[in-house]
């Protein structure tokens, strides 16, 4: 009987692996270099032989012929991949084979081409040459580079599995101690309340470790399915990128070279067209990705590895990640889907950047020597790589949390609006005219174009159930009788039919109109209005409306208050709850819709999205997105310094714009307090200071400590555009559930930029 084989560590096999890879690398190389000399040396000896030409070059061409190529390189004509219909794609060593065939049976009418072999082959092979080594060096430091990384994680993934196997060992020790305790009788020496203190401690052992075994094993699962999708990215993306710096241009500077080499024969020797026009078919045939593919089709080596599988303890019959409700390790999954949603989102802003970054790159002229712009490139290039790569391992990690029942759409939703918001805040920011007579001239188009197209009109109503975005007139069914108590109201029956034509004179009311064509206010309430199909119909409907000019929304700023100081302390970070907040953890604050929370650091140690801040003295993390921040907003003015008297607003201080999506978690930006007049009234649409993320709010009360003064009200003007709309309050629909209109906001919510 023959002993079992040996287990091979898994970080052994792939550094063995790897060096096979760089070894058939360097092969290659070699060979694309002989194959470089070849062209060279031969042209430079069909120049120097071209007199004595009949009997030397079918000598010459007949030595070239001896040569074998590897297998794996000229390949065979059953074994090469499929061309498309219309192409004929051929390896250089089968044309540089046929080249020299036909050389062989036309050697008696050439005529001498010195000139043409020496500057057309000779010297643009001796450069490419050079060029080749220069991209084995570059191909190395990059491979080895991406290996180490691939290497990193099998480490990560061997410590995590080891961890497991020692947890589960433990766990299963414990419980088996307290299966052989259970079975164990009374002696004579030992009481019973004895025993049962001990069974109790046993048993939060046993507990104890089994919590520790589900998360060794947890830890275990995420670090496994992040390693596949690192060795899958290795396979797919990073050593066929490898490669293809390896070649570089080489089978472009190789088929050149074959193309002068038949285009001289042609020239020379009309006799022999026929024979040379095939080979300068297949010469153009020459392609660096078939090669490529080819390449990799003969060297198994290359094919992508079989994914690490899941090595569980014999004693686990566990396969995948568990998550009981109501326990530790309940939240310890929710965190990590917080943790790795929040990382796909960063990965994709910095993905973005990059790529703009590389287009920027690309869209700069190369200066003469060419040194500064390509480095920049390869580092952009090498940033966007590895951007990808956490990007595709953290959403490796989030895809086994979905398949194990954590809700991580919510978090990746939360996420990727957040970074949806700061690159809209960043685009706009771009699109900011720096030209004072540009930005006069663009806001008059605006101005023409808004007048053009004034069938949208925005809902500013906070506590509106539908979109803050609507196209009247509207068709609505009405969902509870009501019976008018003003004469400009208007009586509707349950079920009927109406048609909305126009926004209400106060909150909660619009104005519609009935088969009868009776027109008049009704409850907005009472209606069932539609709501936005898609972000899609609601960008494209927006496509049409344009901004209000600049001076409209320096004017609308003038009112806006300043929430960011409190009794002339700037100082002191504060922030709004847009939601109630119920902490996850014990770390996490909760707090109430409405709640003014003070900001202690917005840096925690992970970055996810989560900020550090204090209420009713209980200190906590809590997500950004959930609050609106009050402090970024104002700038500090000379006179507030002096007796805490509170000057006027500063008169620009607009809201910057923010992207349309349909999460309801969103953190409103406003204006950095160093931001220029010019920059902070870049944003199209200008906005009253009482409204937030489109809908229409009450200004927010200053938040003043129970040791300091009252506070003093804010000083808006007496008259202006931006005076809030008398409010008649709208009378509830009958069997409503009090939170059921903030359930039905949270359904949807698109903030107008």
């Amino acid at each position: 009987m023959q002993p079992p084989p040996r287990k091979v560590r898994v970080s052994q096999e792939l550094k063995q692996t790897h060096t096979e890879q760089l070894s058939r690398l360097h092969i290659k190389h070699q060979t694309e270099c002989e194959l470089l000399e070849d062209l060279r040396s031969f042209s430079q000896k069909r120049a120097a032989v071209e007199r004595d030409y009949a009997q030397a070059l079918n000598k010459l061409a007949s030595q070239y012929l001896k040569r074998e190529w590897p297998e794996s390189l000229a390949g065979e004509p059953g074994g090469e991949p499929t061309p498309e219909p219309g192409e004929e794609h051929r390896t250089v060593y089968c044309v540089w084979r046929s080249y020299l065939e036909a050389t062989l049976q036309t050697t008696q009418t050439r005529i001498s081409a010195c000139d043409n072999y020496k500057v057309q082959v000779a010297e643009p092979a001796k450069t490419a040459r050079v060029q080749k080594e220069q991209q084995l060096r570059k191909c190395v430091e990059q491979l080895t580079a991406v290996q180490a990384e691939l290497q990193d994680s099998v480490k990560e993934l061997t410590k995590t599995r080891k961890k497991y196997q020692e947890a589960q060992t433990l766990a299963q020790a414990v419980r088996d101690k307290a299966e052989l305790d259970a079975k164990s009788k009374l002696s004579l020496f030992q009481s019973r309340s004895s025993l049962q203190r001990a069974s109790v401690k046993l048993k939060a052992k046993r507990s104890e470790c089994n919590s520790r075994a589900t998360h060794a094993r947890n830890d275990y699962l995420l670090t496994l399915a992040a390693a596949n999708a690192h060795l899958q990215r290795y396979y797919g993306n990073d050593l066929l990128d490898c490669i293809r710096v390896l070649d570089g241009a080489v089978y472009e500077q190789v088929k050149d070279c074959l193309v002068s080499l038949c285009q001289t024969e042609l020239e020379s020797y009309r006799a022999v067209h026929h024979t040379f026009n095939q080979l300068l078919i297949s010469s153009n045939g020459v392609q660096q990705d078939f090669h490529q593919q080819l390449f990799v089709q003969k060297n198994q080596v290359f094919q992508p590895a079989p994914d690490f599988l899941y090595q569980p303890s014999e004693s686990d019959p566990v396969l995948q990640l568990q998550r009981d409700s109501g326990t530790a390790e309940e939240h310890s999954l929710d965190k990590e889907a917080r943790k790795w949603a929040s990382r796909v989102a960063r990965e994709y802003k910095s993905i973005i950047h990059t790529q703009r970054a590389l287009e920027d790159l690309a869209s700069l002229d190369p200066e003469p020597g060419g040194s500064e712009l390509e480095p920049r490139a390869e580092l952009a290039r090498q940033s966007l790589r590895r951007a990808e790569t956490l990007k595709a391992k953290a959403e490796a990690r989030l895809d086994l949390l979905r398949q194990a029942g954590v809700a991580v759409e919510t978090w990746l939703k939360s996420a990727m609006n957040q970074v949806m918001e700061e690159l809209e805040n960043e685009r706009w920011n771009s699109l900011s005219p720096h030209d004072p007579s540009l930005s006069g001239t663009a806001d008059l188009e605006r101005e023409d174009e808004e007048t053009e197209d004034s069938g949208e009109v925005l809902d500013d109503s906070s506590s509106s159930p539908s979109s803050t975005l609507k196209n009247y007139p509207l068709t609505c069914k009405v969902l509870y009788s009501y019976k008018a108590s003003q004469p400009d109201e208007l009586t509707i029956e349950e079920q009927e039919i109406l048609e909305v034509i126009d926004d209400g004179d106060m909150e909660d009311w619009v104005k519609a109109r009935n088969r009868g064509g009776q027109v008049g206010y009704v409850p907005e309430k009472y209606l069932q209005l539609p709501s936005c199909s898609s972000l899609l119909s609601v960008l494209q409907s927006l496509a049409a409306l344009d901004a209000r000019s600049h001076c409209s929304a320096e004017a609308e700023a003038e009112a806006e208050p300043r929430p960011g100081s409190v009794n002339g302390d700037s100082s002191v970070s504060l922030a709004k709850a847009l939601y109630d907040y119920a902490g996850q953890t014990d770390e996490e604050l909760s707090f109430p819709e409405g709640a003014i929370i003070r900001v202690l650091s917005r840096d925690t140690r992970e970055d996810d999205g989560f900020w550090e801040g204090e209420f009713n003295g209980a200190v906590g993390v809590f997500p950004a997105v959930l609050v609106e921040d009050l402090t970024s907003g104002g700038e500090s003015r000379d006179g507030q310094r002096d007796g805490g008297a509170q000057a006027p607003p500063s008169p620009r201080s607009p809201l910057q714009p923010l992207p349309l999506h349909s999460s309801p978690l969103q953190t409103p930006t406003l204006s950095s307090p160093g931001s220029s007049p010019r920059s902070a009234g870049a944003s199209p649409i200008g906005r009253p200071p009482s409204y937030h993320n489109g809908h229409h709010r009450a200004p927010p009360t200053p938040f003043h400590s129970p040791g300091q003064g009252p506070p003093q009200p804010p000083k808006y003007p007496e008259a202006g555009p931006s005076t809030i709309r008398p409010v008649r309050a709208a009378p509830p629909p009958p069997k409503q559930h009090p939170r059921g209109q903030v359930k039905r906001r949270e359904e949807v919510e698109i903030t107008l930029v």
